[in-house]
């Protein structure tokens, strides 16, 4: 997914990354599995958003209006909510700890879980569209 470097889209992409940022502090803070559930989430919005393009492949090329809305929701809001980052850092710590099983797990689970979240939204948005 491209669009046109413009002013809108550097803006989207920037208020999109807030967005998403501020929803996963939110969600870390607030739920037990809240940064499971930001990933997940985040990998089953962009599937979803995949899905639908591979369906109507036009809607995402440079120049429609869609285009800027696709770049700013997938690299700006669910760019920032479902960032691996966070989960590098406490697998990190649980390693360092000599805790290296419970590290493991827990990027299985996060892998396992975004990669259901992406198909299940590629599926989903194909069913819903195709």
């Amino acid at each position: 997914m491209t669009a046109e470097m413009t002013i809108a889209v550097v803006l989207g992409v920037g208020l999109g990354g807030a967005a998403g940022a501020v929803l996963r502090l939110l969600l870390d803070r607030l739920l037990p599995c809240g940064i499971l559930l930001a990933n997940t989430a985040g990998c089953l919005a962009l599937g979803l958003i995949y899905g639908w393009i591979t369906v109507e492949p036009a809607a995402a090329e440079p120049g429609t209006t869609t285009a800027p809305l696709l770049v700013a929701l997938t690299t700006g809001l669910l760019g920032a909510l479902s960032t691996f980052a966070t989960v590098s850092l406490r697998a990190a710590e649980r390693w360092v700890a000599g805790r290296r099983l419970a590290a493991a797990g827990l990027w299985a689970v996060h892998v396992l879980c975004g990669g259901a979240g992406a198909a299940a939204g590629i599926a989903a948005a194909r069913l819903l569209l195709g």
